[in-house]
Protein backbone atom coordinates (compact mmCIF):
# COMPACT_ATOMS: atom_id res chain seq x y z
CA UNK A 1 0.00 0.00 0.00
CA UNK A 2 1.85 3.12 -1.21
CA UNK A 3 1.29 6.63 0.08
CA UNK A 4 2.45 9.47 -2.21
CA UNK A 5 4.86 6.99 -3.73
CA UNK A 6 7.09 7.16 -0.67
CA UNK A 7 5.48 5.13 2.08
CA UNK A 8 4.04 1.63 2.16
CA UNK A 9 2.19 -0.30 4.84
CA UNK A 10 2.46 -3.98 5.66
CA UNK A 11 0.29 -5.86 8.16
CA UNK A 12 1.98 -6.46 11.49
CA UNK A 13 -0.24 -9.50 11.96
CA UNK A 14 -3.61 -11.09 11.31
CA UNK A 15 -6.68 -11.57 13.44
CA UNK A 16 -8.14 -15.03 14.05
CA UNK A 17 -11.52 -15.95 15.50
CA UNK A 18 -14.61 -17.99 14.71
CA UNK A 19 -16.27 -14.97 13.05
CA UNK A 20 -15.81 -15.72 9.36
CA UNK A 21 -18.81 -13.89 7.88
CA UNK A 22 -19.78 -10.20 8.18
CA UNK A 23 -23.03 -11.11 9.97
CA UNK A 24 -21.04 -12.98 12.64
CA UNK A 25 -19.74 -9.79 14.24
CA UNK A 26 -21.66 -7.04 16.05
CA UNK A 27 -22.01 -3.61 14.50
CA UNK A 28 -19.87 -2.22 17.30
CA UNK A 29 -17.41 -4.24 19.34
CA UNK A 30 -18.35 -2.53 22.59
CA UNK A 31 -21.80 -4.14 22.51
CA UNK A 32 -20.58 -7.63 21.68
CA UNK A 33 -21.10 -10.52 24.06
CA UNK A 34 -17.39 -10.86 24.73
CA UNK A 35 -16.25 -13.37 22.07
CA UNK A 36 -12.47 -13.75 22.25
CA UNK A 37 -10.11 -13.66 19.28
CA UNK A 38 -6.36 -13.42 18.82
CA UNK A 39 -4.06 -11.13 16.87
CA UNK A 40 -1.07 -13.17 15.72
CA UNK A 41 1.83 -10.86 14.96
CA UNK A 42 4.33 -11.63 12.22
CA UNK A 43 7.47 -13.36 13.46
CA UNK A 44 10.99 -12.12 12.82
CA UNK A 45 10.17 -8.41 13.02
CA UNK A 46 10.97 -7.74 16.67
CA UNK A 47 7.32 -7.22 17.56
CA UNK A 48 7.83 -9.07 20.86
CA UNK A 49 9.69 -6.02 22.15
CA UNK A 50 7.00 -3.74 20.75
CA UNK A 51 4.47 -5.48 23.02
CA UNK A 52 6.44 -4.73 26.18
CA UNK A 53 4.37 -2.82 28.79
CA UNK A 54 1.12 -3.20 26.82
CA UNK A 55 -0.30 -5.77 29.23
CA UNK A 56 -0.95 -3.07 31.83
CA UNK A 57 -3.76 -1.59 29.73
CA UNK A 58 -7.31 -2.90 29.89
CA UNK A 59 -8.23 -1.68 26.39
CA UNK A 60 -6.35 -1.04 23.16
CA UNK A 61 -6.96 0.54 19.77
CA UNK A 62 -6.62 -1.78 16.80
CA UNK A 63 -6.11 -0.36 13.30
CA UNK A 64 -6.87 -2.74 10.46
CA UNK A 65 -7.92 -3.24 6.84
CA UNK A 66 -11.46 -4.06 5.67
CA UNK A 67 -10.09 -6.86 3.51
CA UNK A 68 -13.51 -8.14 2.38
CA UNK A 69 -14.64 -4.84 0.85
CA UNK A 70 -13.97 -3.59 -2.67
CA UNK A 71 -14.76 -0.05 -3.68
CA UNK A 72 -16.45 2.65 -1.67
CA UNK A 73 -19.70 4.61 -1.52
CA UNK A 74 -20.01 8.35 -0.84
CA UNK A 75 -23.30 7.72 0.97
CA UNK A 76 -24.31 4.62 2.92
CA UNK A 77 -27.47 3.39 4.62
CA UNK A 78 -26.79 2.58 8.29
CA UNK A 79 -28.21 -0.74 9.49
CA UNK A 80 -30.35 1.08 12.03
CA UNK A 81 -31.21 4.50 13.47
CA UNK A 82 -32.41 6.31 10.30
CA UNK A 83 -34.38 5.60 7.14
CA UNK A 84 -32.01 7.57 4.95
CA UNK A 85 -28.45 7.50 3.72
CA UNK A 86 -25.66 9.41 5.44
CA UNK A 87 -22.22 10.46 4.24
CA UNK A 88 -19.65 7.70 4.56
CA UNK A 89 -17.43 9.98 6.66
CA UNK A 90 -20.34 10.35 9.11
CA UNK A 91 -20.51 6.58 9.49
CA UNK A 92 -18.39 3.58 10.39
CA UNK A 93 -19.25 1.75 7.21
CA UNK A 94 -16.47 -0.47 5.79
CA UNK A 95 -17.14 0.91 2.28
CA UNK A 96 -14.55 3.70 2.45
CA UNK A 97 -12.13 5.35 -0.02
CA UNK A 98 -9.31 3.78 1.97
CA UNK A 99 -10.60 0.57 3.58
CA UNK A 100 -9.24 1.30 7.05
CA UNK A 101 -10.93 0.44 10.33
CA UNK A 102 -10.24 1.31 13.95
CA UNK A 103 -11.76 -0.37 16.99
CA UNK A 104 -11.36 0.00 20.72
CA UNK A 105 -11.25 -3.53 22.16
CA UNK A 106 -10.65 -5.16 25.52
CA UNK A 107 -7.19 -6.62 26.03
CA UNK A 108 -7.48 -10.12 27.50
CA UNK A 109 -3.83 -11.16 27.52
CA UNK A 110 -0.53 -11.36 25.69
CA UNK A 111 1.53 -14.48 25.03
CA UNK A 112 4.61 -14.14 22.86
CA UNK A 113 3.39 -12.79 19.54
CA UNK A 114 -0.27 -13.41 20.38
CA UNK A 115 -2.53 -10.59 21.57
CA UNK A 116 -5.87 -11.88 22.85
CA UNK A 117 -8.82 -9.47 22.68
CA UNK A 118 -12.57 -9.44 23.33
CA UNK A 119 -15.50 -7.10 22.63
CA UNK A 120 -14.31 -6.79 19.06
CA UNK A 121 -15.99 -6.37 15.67
CA UNK A 122 -13.30 -7.92 13.48
CA UNK A 123 -13.57 -10.78 11.01
CA UNK A 124 -11.16 -13.69 11.06
CA UNK A 125 -8.35 -13.03 8.60
CA UNK A 126 -8.38 -9.26 9.11
CA UNK A 127 -4.93 -7.71 8.42
CA UNK A 128 -3.76 -5.69 11.42
CA UNK A 129 -1.80 -2.48 10.78
CA UNK A 130 -1.16 -1.15 14.27
CA UNK A 131 -1.93 -1.46 17.98
CA UNK A 132 -2.09 1.49 20.40
CA UNK A 133 -3.09 1.76 24.07
CA UNK A 134 -6.50 3.21 24.90
CA UNK A 135 -6.16 6.19 27.25
CA UNK A 136 -9.39 7.22 29.03
CA UNK A 137 -8.18 10.74 29.79
CA UNK A 138 -7.41 11.39 26.10
CA UNK A 139 -9.77 9.09 24.21
CA UNK A 140 -13.06 9.37 26.11
CA UNK A 141 -15.46 12.33 25.73
CA UNK A 142 -18.68 11.53 27.65
CA UNK A 143 -20.32 14.81 26.60
CA UNK A 144 -19.68 14.34 22.87
CA UNK A 145 -22.70 14.89 20.61
CA UNK A 146 -24.22 11.85 18.88
CA UNK A 147 -24.94 13.41 15.49
CA UNK A 148 -27.51 11.49 13.40
CA UNK A 149 -27.16 8.43 15.67
CA UNK A 150 -29.27 10.21 18.29
CA UNK A 151 -32.32 10.41 16.03
CA UNK A 152 -34.72 8.32 18.07
CA UNK A 153 -33.55 4.74 17.64
CA UNK A 154 -35.37 2.31 19.95
CA UNK A 155 -33.22 -0.65 20.87
CA UNK A 156 -35.09 -3.61 22.37
CA UNK A 157 -33.86 -6.08 24.96
CA UNK A 158 -33.24 -9.53 23.52
CA UNK A 159 -34.00 -12.19 26.14
CA UNK A 160 -33.19 -15.88 25.72
CA UNK A 161 -35.74 -18.06 27.50
CA UNK A 162 -34.47 -21.07 29.52
CA UNK A 163 -35.01 -23.70 26.81
CA UNK A 164 -33.23 -21.52 24.26
CA UNK A 165 -30.31 -20.92 26.65
CA UNK A 166 -29.78 -24.67 26.94
CA UNK A 167 -29.91 -25.11 23.17
CA UNK A 168 -27.53 -22.21 22.56
CA UNK A 169 -25.05 -23.58 25.09
CA UNK A 170 -25.11 -26.93 23.29
CA UNK A 171 -24.53 -25.29 19.90
CA UNK A 172 -21.73 -23.11 21.25
CA UNK A 173 -20.00 -26.15 22.73
CA UNK A 174 -20.19 -27.76 19.28
CA UNK A 175 -18.63 -24.89 17.36
CA UNK A 176 -21.67 -22.76 16.44
CA UNK A 177 -20.43 -19.94 18.63
CA UNK A 178 -21.46 -16.84 16.66
CA UNK A 179 -25.20 -17.51 16.67
CA UNK A 180 -25.98 -15.80 20.00
CA UNK A 181 -24.36 -12.51 18.97
CA UNK A 182 -26.06 -12.69 15.57
CA UNK A 183 -29.49 -13.06 17.16
CA UNK A 184 -28.94 -10.09 19.45
CA UNK A 185 -27.58 -7.87 16.67
CA UNK A 186 -30.44 -8.71 14.33
CA UNK A 187 -33.39 -8.63 16.72
CA UNK A 188 -32.63 -5.66 18.97
CA UNK A 189 -33.82 -3.23 16.31
CA UNK A 190 -37.09 -3.60 14.35
CA UNK A 191 -37.16 -7.39 14.76
CA UNK A 192 -40.24 -7.85 12.56
CA UNK A 193 -38.81 -5.90 9.62
CA UNK A 194 -38.38 -8.47 6.85
CA UNK A 195 -36.36 -6.01 4.77
CA UNK A 196 -33.70 -5.76 7.47
CA UNK A 197 -33.68 -9.38 8.63
CA UNK A 198 -34.00 -12.80 7.08
CA UNK A 199 -37.29 -13.90 8.61
CA UNK A 200 -39.06 -17.20 7.95
CA UNK A 201 -42.24 -18.77 9.29
CA UNK A 202 -42.32 -22.19 10.94
CA UNK A 203 -45.70 -23.67 11.87
CA UNK A 204 -47.18 -20.19 11.84
CA UNK A 205 -44.43 -18.72 14.08
CA UNK A 206 -41.82 -16.21 13.04
CA UNK A 207 -38.15 -17.20 13.13
CA UNK A 208 -34.83 -15.57 12.35
CA UNK A 209 -32.61 -17.53 9.96
CA UNK A 210 -28.91 -17.93 10.75
CA UNK A 211 -27.23 -20.07 8.10
CA UNK A 212 -29.01 -23.42 8.48
CA UNK A 213 -30.42 -22.64 11.95
CA UNK A 214 -33.65 -20.95 12.96
CA UNK A 215 -34.40 -18.93 16.10
CA UNK A 216 -38.10 -18.72 17.02
CA UNK A 217 -39.02 -15.48 18.78
CA UNK A 218 -41.86 -13.17 19.73
CA UNK A 219 -42.00 -9.49 20.61
CA UNK A 220 -43.46 -8.51 23.97
CA UNK A 221 -43.35 -4.80 24.73
CA UNK A 222 -39.74 -3.66 24.64
CA UNK A 223 -38.46 -7.22 24.82
CA UNK A 224 -37.75 -9.81 22.16
CA UNK A 225 -38.24 -13.27 23.66
CA UNK A 226 -36.20 -15.94 21.87
CA UNK A 227 -37.90 -19.22 22.71
CA UNK A 228 -36.25 -21.98 20.78
CA UNK A 229 -33.57 -22.91 18.25
CA UNK A 230 -34.51 -25.28 15.47
CA UNK A 231 -32.77 -26.98 12.59
CA UNK A 232 -33.42 -25.42 9.22
CA UNK A 233 -33.56 -28.89 7.64
CA UNK A 234 -36.72 -30.95 7.46
CA UNK A 235 -36.68 -34.75 7.77
CA UNK A 236 -36.44 -35.28 4.01
CA UNK A 237 -33.49 -32.92 3.68
CA UNK A 238 -31.66 -34.50 6.61
CA UNK A 239 -32.05 -37.96 5.09
CA UNK A 240 -30.55 -36.80 1.79
CA UNK A 241 -26.87 -37.53 1.14
CA UNK A 242 -26.40 -34.04 -0.29
CA UNK A 243 -24.66 -31.88 2.32
CA UNK A 244 -23.81 -28.49 0.80
CA UNK A 245 -22.86 -26.86 4.10
CA UNK A 246 -21.19 -29.95 5.63
CA UNK A 247 -23.29 -29.68 8.80
CA UNK A 248 -26.07 -32.23 8.57
CA UNK A 249 -24.47 -34.58 11.09
CA UNK A 250 -24.40 -31.74 13.61
CA UNK A 251 -28.10 -31.09 12.94
CA UNK A 252 -28.89 -34.77 13.52
CA UNK A 253 -27.02 -34.67 16.85
CA UNK A 254 -28.84 -31.47 17.79
CA UNK A 255 -32.22 -33.07 17.15
CA UNK A 256 -31.25 -36.03 19.32
CA UNK A 257 -30.21 -33.60 22.03
CA UNK A 258 -33.57 -31.82 21.80
CA UNK A 259 -35.42 -35.10 22.05
CA UNK A 260 -33.49 -35.88 25.23
CA UNK A 261 -34.52 -32.50 26.66
CA UNK A 262 -38.19 -33.48 26.48
CA UNK A 263 -37.78 -36.82 28.27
Amino acid sequence: MELDGTRSFEPIGYFESSAKYPYDVPRQGAVSRGAVGVIRLVAGKGYEEGLCDLSGFSHIWVLYVFHKNDGWRPKVRPPRHVDRKVGVFASRSPYRPNPLGISAVRLEGISGLEVWISHHDLLSGTPILDIKPYLPYADSFPDASLGWTGEGCEVLDVVFLPRCEVELSWLESHGVDCIRQFIVTQLEYEPMNGELHRLVFIDGEVALAYRTWRALFQVSGRQVLVREIRSGYDERELSSSEDKYKDKELHRQFREFQQGMTK
